[in-house]
């Protein structure tokens, strides 16, 4: 898959921030060549900007960006004594110890790096790796061929998530993306399902979004929607990243119920 098979209704753009002459200055011009290839694969956009070149009205605009992303998907961006994230402990830029990478959508900023998300350490550098090798799609939850069966056995059948799970819909389109399901549980609340063949950090990213989009569609508190992904495989980390951002996580599997006698 190459950008061409990009779905046109999707826009992807990276802004790194970083400081000329910090102590990780010897990472930029990685980071930079792996920008290029990923414009180069993916016709994704990158902007580099040094952080002297910025105003304060500028400053306080990145940080109004960080705190748009909703936390479920960017979990703790301050640092600690242990990770060094996208703010210091007084809250300022902490441009002096990293730089700083915002994916935007659309115009609209979706994720910011590094990040800690329950216990996992998310770098500019691994997400890069990652989205070069996958794709914006996959960002987005790009679908195989076994997630389309799985959607309608959940339309057919939601109560083998939870009894009195009700079926609302598929696809259902928000600002933020399309919903794979949507259900309801027996106390009334939405229930928003991300599909996946195998579930990874991006999919606690995408159905963090997704439920933001809705709440916003649909005036629901974000705290109310509850967040599942439903798949067939998961990295090893994602337990920890989705106990981090509150997102329920369920795996398809197949049971031997019967065998039959050998000939």
């Amino acid at each position: 898959m190459g950008k061409e098979y990009l779905d046109p209704r999707w826009r992807f753009e990276i802004f790194l921030y970083f400081k000329k002459d910090a102590g990780y200055n010897s990472r930029i011009d990685a980071i930079q060549t792996m920008l290029r290839e990923l414009e180069k694969k993916w016709g994704v956009t990158y902007h580099l900007v040094e952080s002297t070149n910025l105003s304060e009205a500028e400053v306080e605009k990145l940080k109004v960006h960080l705190r748009s992303i909703s936390p479920q998907v960017r979990g703790k961006i301050v640092s600690s004594k242990r990770y060094i994230l996208p703010l210091s402990g007084s809250k300022n830029l902490n441009l002096d110890n990293t730089p700083i990478l915002i994916l935007f959508q659309n115009n609209f900023p979706v994720n910011v790096f590094p990040h800690l998300l329950g216990k996992t350490y998310f770098e500019v550098e691994s997400f890069l790796e990652k989205i070069i090798q996958f794709g914006p799609q996959e960002y987005l939850g790009a679908k195989g061929l076994l997630e389309d069966p799985i959607q309608k056995i959940l339309g057919d059948d939601p109560s083998i998530l939870e009894n009195g799970m009700k079926f609302i819909g598929t696809n259902v389109t928000t600002r933020t993306g399309v919903i794979d399901s949507l259900l309801t549980d027996g106390e009334g609340r939405s229930v928003v399902v991300e599909v996946e063949t195998h579930a990874n950090d991006f999919s606690i990213g995408q159905v963090c979004r997704l439920a933001a989009g809705y709440s916003e569609k649909t005036g629901i508190p974000l705290e109310k929607i509850r967040k599942a992904i439903v798949c067939l495989g998961f990295d090893e980390n994602l337990i920890e990243a989705s106990k981090g951002a509150n997102v329920e996580l369920y795996k398809v599997t197949f049971s031997l119920i019967s065998k039959g006698s050998k000939a």
